[in-house]
Order: structure tokens, then C-alpha cells, then sequence
């Protein structure tokens, strides 16, 4: 099959571009050709990219007829495509080629955006074929605004990162760390993460625990695009409250941001933390929890969305916004070490999280749509 995916891609600084990259690489190596067109042009695109929205439509339509796709594949949150989301609903509304959407985001973009959200989700929805969402909870979501017929759930797999060029030795002489133990709150700095409850938990730590431990928030506010920077805005002003309150409780030399990590310094923070921590008040999913499981790390999490399915059993799950809860978590970590069971364990094969599995299960979802149209040269999208 001739794969196409609609998405944003690396080098762009985005979660579900480098979900994208290493799922089309997957289906590659199953003998598949892949092609991409990227949420935004960018002069570092790699070969597989042969476009983007907002590049030039008479360009990209002229790419993807080259192509021949036998499906198409949307890689979608609202915040990953901003004002180019619009573009997306048209790419889907054209005849011809099979369409396929991964809903990355559908809770949290429909609960933000409220009835445009819904509206937007289901004029998506009317020009695919087959939808697929990361947990049940999504799905449940789907269900509720009518969609939930062709969904599928395919679970954010576990992949570790590109190979590491730092050490966890060498990031903890870079940022003073010395022989603390670290608890990371990894990837974009979000107002929906909780890291303001984190810092309320650390704060009631007993002081003998408090002196031996740093929070690690390693990561940068999500740039966004168009209309949609005033939630970046947001995000800005949640992270310096964060920092505020740090500093309120006696924190600041307890808390260490470092901003974005290079892709060569991940498996470095993850090797060096005690533990990750993810006191989300509200997630879709999270490739954060997928890391660790990677890893191999134990992790703290609140029960919201697919992080309850995700940790069920854990004796370190806890309800969101409750940072008693999350503290007493934190010191049972800390006193108990990993052996207590934190580290994700789907309930069922259905939920498993293995990157070949989760790549037999998508290709699963191309076959069942493809058509004969698919396979007709000139066949594509005619509205990019």
C-alpha cells in the first residue's frame, strides 16, 4: 500500500510529528511506501515529506497525484494544525482516496472549544472512513457526539527515542544536580498538566525527604500558530505561576526547568529520574507515559482519560487535582523504591502498547478501508 500521512513532522517540535515520524517508519518497514504532508512547510523536511498545508495548493495537489495514494491518513489535534485545522476538514472532504483520522486530542479540544469544538470533530468525522483514538475514554467521547461507529482504539505506543548523546552524569553536572533524587515532569508545559499541584505536594513532603529531592520539568511551552497563540499565552502565564508558587513555599532551589530537550538528552533524563511524575488534571493520552513505560521507569499519574486504563492497579494512581494524594504517593515511591508496580501494564492485549503491535493493528485499518477507487492512478484529494 501507498501510505499518506497528513500531520505535523519533524524537525517541527511537536508529539504528534514525532509520533507520525516513528509510526510511518514502522509501516515502512513492514514493505509499505510512506509520503507526508506536513502541517507547515519547513526547509529541513526530511525526503518522505513531499508537501505542506500552506505551502502552495496547485504544488501539493500536483505531489500527491505523483504519489497515488491508497490512503490517507490524518494525524489531528486542534492545537497541532491551528489555523490550517480548516484546511485539514477540506483535505478529508475529498472524493476518491480512503481517509483515516487519528484523533489524538478529541477530549480535551472538544471540552476547551466547547460546541464549535463538537461541531468541528463531526464535519471531520463526515469525511472519513475510519477513526481511531488512543483509549476508551476517547472513544466513550466519540459515542457521545455520535461519531463512535467507525472508531477504533489503537493505544499510543511505547517507542524508546532516537538513540541518546547525553548522559544522565553529564545532565546532572550541567544543571547542578549533584546526587538528588529526581522526579521528571516531562514534555510540553501545559495548564491542563497539574504542575502547579505537583509543587502543593512537594511542599508537604517531611523536610528529611524534601532535602534529598528535585523536580525535574524538563520541557518548553507547545508554540502555536495564528488565533490559537493566545493559548500559548496561557500556557506562559501557567508556567510562571508555577514558579511563583515555587518560590511562595520555599521551592525555587527544588524545582529545575531546563526547558526543551534535544532528542539526543531524553533517554539521559528518563535514566536519571527516580521517577515521572504526571499530575495531569486533564489527558487524551500521554507518549510521556509510554516513554517511561519504555524505560522501564516508575510513574506517578493521576486517573484522567487513558492514564486510569493505562495504570490500573498501580498503587501509585491517584485522583487529579488532589496533591495531598499525590504527595503521599510521592513518599511511598520514594521510602518503597520501583518494586511497588508503577510502571503501565494494560489490563489487556487490546491496550497493548507495543510499537509493532500498534503498527499491525493500523495497518489493519488501511486494509479494512481500501478501495478499488484507491488504486486508480490520478486518484487523490482534491481539496489540500
Amino acid at each position: 500500500m501507498r501510505i499518506l500521512y497528513v500531520s505535523p513532522y519533524p524537525p517541527a517540535r511537536d508529539g504528534i510529528g514525532t509520533y507520525t515520524h516513528v509510526l510511518a517508519h514502522a509501516v515502512r518497514e513492514r514493505g509499505h511506501e510512506v509520503a507526508v504532508v506536513a502541517a507547515r512547510p519547513h526547509p529541513d523536511a526530511p525526503e518522505e515529506v513531499i508537501g505542506a498545508l500552506g505551502g502552495g495548493v496547485a504544488p501539493l495537489r500536483a505531489a500527491v497525484a505523483r504519489f497515488r495514494p491508497d490512503v490517507v491518513h490524518v494525524q489531528f489535534a486542534v492545537p497541532a494544525f491551528g489555523a490550517r485545522t480548516l484546511a485539514v476538514a477540506r483535505w478529508l472532504a475529498g472524493p476518491g482516496v480512503p481517509a483515516v483520522a487519528t484523533l489524538h486530542e478529541v477530549n480535551r479540544d472538544t471540552a476547551l472549544l466547547r460546541g464549535p469544538g463538537r461541531a468541528l470533530y463531526r464535519h471531520l468525522a463526515r469525511g472519513c472512513d475510519r477513526l481511531i483514538v488512543h483509549t476508551r475514554a476517547a472513544r466513550d467521547t466519540l459515542g457521545a457526539l455520535g461519531l463512535d461507529g467507525n472508531a477504533t482504539v489503537v493505544p499510543h505506543f511505547s517507542a524508546p527515542p532516537p538513540p541518546a548523546t547525553g548522559t544522565a552524569a553529564g545532565l546532572r553536572a550541567r544543571f547542578g544536580l549533584g546526587d538528588d533524587r529526581l522526579l521528571l515532569a516531562f514534555g510540553h508545559i501545559h495548564v491542563s498538566k497539574g504542575l502547579d499541584d505537583l509543587v502543593r505536594a512537594i511542599a508537604t513532603l517531611p523536610p528529611a525527604t524534601l532535602g534529598a529531592v528535585r523536580v525535574v520539568v524538563a520541557g518548553a511551552v507547545r508554540r502555536r500558530h495564528g488565533p490559537f497563540r493566545v493559548f500559548e499565552a496561557r500556557d506562559h502565564l501557567h508556567q510562571a505561576m508555577v514558579r511563583r508558587l515555587a518560590r511562595r513555599h520555599g521551592l525555587r532551589d527544588r524545582l529545575v526547568s531546563t526547558g526543551y530537550v534535544p532528542d539526543g538528552d531524553i533517554a539521559a533524563w528518563f535514566a536519571a529520574a527516580e521517577a515521572v511524575v504526571l499530575p495531569y488534571r486533564d489527558a487524551e493520552q500521554s507518549g510521556v507515559a509510554n516513554l517511561a513505560r519504555a524505560f522501564g521507569v516508575p510513574v506517578i499519574a493521576t486517573t484522567v482519560g487513558g492514564l486510569a486504563e493505562l495504570f490500573e492497579g498501580s498503587p501509585w494512581a491517584v485522583p487529579p487535582g488532589a496533591p495531598d494524594r499525590l504527595a503521599a504517593a510521592i513518599a511511598d515511591l520514594l521510602a518503597t523504591g520501583p518494586e511497588g508496580g508503577g510502571v503501565a501494564r494494560p489490563p489487556d492485549t487490546d491496550l497493548s502498547t507495543d510499537l509493532s503491535t500498534v503498527t499491525t493493528r493500523t495497518i489493519a485499518v488501511y486494509e479494512s478501508v481500501r478501495s478499488p477507487l484507491a488504486r486508480i492512478p490520478g486518484n487523490r484529494p482534491d481539496a489540500p
